[in-house]
């Protein structure tokens, strides 16, 4: 795991990798529950509600607000909890809990400001637990 903590605090390309590949999972899962189940018109508002939140918001700073704040991330837990038991909003629960999910793993502003001054990044490389304790 450190491995990947490491790739994502270094390198800017595997952080979009990441965040594309969260969009990749999410339309596929999408697509699959549309196959599955056509009639259901939530589909549509949980495609459109991610649609909106890749193209219009900045997702790399919202995984990282999510990842460092208590509180967006409970609004957004409970709001997951809530849409699973209304009717037609399963898919938007889901599309929620794993967008919080992948923000579990994003990396904070802190380790990515520390990685860029030189002496701590090679603080950072030598010392694998102060990575660890930073990410989180």
């Amino acid at each position: 795991m450190t491995r990947f903590y490491l790739r994502m605090t270094a390198l800017v390309t595997a952080r979009k990798l990441y965040r594309l590949m969260l969009l990749i999972l999410l339309y596929v899962f999408h697509f699959l529950y549309l196959c599955v189940h056509y009639n259901d018109i939530g589909v549509v508002a949980s495609t459109i509600a991610f649609a909106i939140f890749f193209v219009f918001m900045d997702v790399e700073r919202w995984l990282q607000r999510l990842h460092e704040e208590r509180t967006p991330f409970c609004i957004a837990a409970l709001a997951a909890v809530v849409f699973v038991f209304t009717p037609h909003l399963f898919t938007l629960a889901v599309t929620i809990s794993f967008v919080l999910l992948a923000s579990l793993f994003y990396p904070s502003r802190i380790v990515i400001s520390l990685w860029k001054n030189k002496a701590d990044r090679k603080m950072l490389l030598e010392d694998t637990e102060m990575l660890i304790i930073y990410y989180y």
